[in-house]
């Protein structure tokens, strides 16, 4: 039998909407009135066809716009899906109404609320089967100049991913360790420069970490304590990011394209099951400008993730990346889940997620954790 899903959005101080009587006679049991985000969220299913229904939606479009109000509906069918809507920020209604905007010229109904706490609004949401990262695109695009993350995301098991891998800086930590290093030569601002343009993909990344590295030449390799000690600082909801994968038994990891006295701390910090990075030689107690082994690049990341995925007796589907520069991209492409945190316009253009305005914590709602 042929049903329709129906939903109103109403602004907290106009009230939910009473249906017409010709509708209240066929509804299918209530699913939800809730007030959230300065709004009041309803929505129904009714046991008719979008065409036996379509002159009681004309008149409730025609209600809902003179009220102010928004109206969503869709044909329920075989081929709709179900995914979660998940909003982090002010909890206001313009963020709100804006993203079920967007949601409804794609086709899609909102339904229940999932949940509702502190900056999260999470809700079950309908429509067709769409590309995941050009949906959330469209998403990211609609909420520009509103200090909200957005996402549609699938119900995905408890026990679906098996590893999250994390870039370093300007990731888990909010500094580029490089550039705080070249501060003690009076380099920061070129080094920072060079970095720049690095992880805006300008840049080669591997000649540009070279290039780098040779003006620390001659810096006292106790800079590298200086840096840990009085300027290392964790992004916002790194350690509630690093706790949650734990708590669903999700292995860690940090890949970064800087250097291993740095991920080794940040390995202890958190309690990361696994660190990979570059090595600096140090050489009379001062930094040489050379680095040691192989470089780890854009392809040497996306290599250990996978090389990782196989440790961990699963594949690079199941695997969520984390990272903010061109140098991060093969890896993100990898995995089954890459999300650009505060990153580069060519590094969101190619994530799955994006969080642009919140911490990392933000990336906990995202996978339903």
């Amino acid at each position: 039998m042929s049903s329709t899903r129906l939903a109103i959005l109403s602004p907290s101080a106009v009230g939910p909407m009473p249906l017409p009587a010709i509708v209240g006679s066929i509804v299918q049991g209530h699913l939800e009135q809730r007030e959230v985000w300065g709004c009041w969220l309803q929505d129904w299913e009714l046991p008719v066809s979008v065409s036996e229904l379509s002159p009681v939606l004309d008149e409730l479009g025609r209600q809902c716009l003179a009220q102010g109000r928004e109206l969503f509906w869709t044909a329920r069918d075989q081929n709709e899906v179900r995914l979660r809507l998940v909003l982090q920020g002010e909890g206001a209604a313009t963020p709100l109404r804006r993203a079920l905007t967007a949601l409804k010229l794609q086709g899609f109904t909102p339904a229940r609320v999932l949940e509702a706490q502190g900056r999260v609004l999470a809700l079950e949401i309908f429509g067709p089967d769409l590309s995941l990262p050009l949906g959330n695109h469209r998403l990211a695009e609609a909420m520009e100049g509103l200090a909200t993350d957005a996402a549609l995301a699938p119900f995905w098991s408890p026990d679906h991913f098996r590893l999250l891998v994390s870039d370093m800086d300007s990731t888990l930590l909010s500094i580029e360790c490089i550039d705080e290093l070249g501060e003690h030569l009076g380099l920061k601002r070129q080094i920072a420069a060079i970095t720049e343009r690095s992880m805006a993909g300008e840049l080669d990344f591997r000649s540009s970490l070279l290039e780098r590295t040779r003006l620390l030449a001659g810096t006292p390799a106790s800079a590298i304590d200086a840096v840990i000690r009085d300027r290392l600082q964790l992004n916002p909801g790194a350690r509630e990011l690093i706790a949650a994968a734990k708590r669903h038994g999700v292995q860690t990891a940090v890949v970064s394209g800087g250097f291993t006295q740095f991920t080794r701390h940040l390995q202890e910090s958190l309690d990361l099951d696994y660190q990979f990075a570059n090595t600096l030689e140090i050489r009379d107690g001062k930094l040489t400008g050379v680095v040691l082994g192989d470089i780890v690049d854009a392809e040497a990341k996306a290599n250990i993730l996978e090389l990782l995925a196989i440790t961990a007796g699963t594949d690079a589907k199941r695997c969520v990346a984390i990272g903010d520069g061109a140098n991060d991209l093969p890896m993100l492409r990898k995995a089954g889940v890459g999300i650009a945190y505060h990153a580069k316009a060519t590094v969101r253009a190619q994530a799955d997620f994006q969080i642009r305005h919140g911490g990392l914590d933000a990336a906990i709602a995202y996978l339903g954790w």
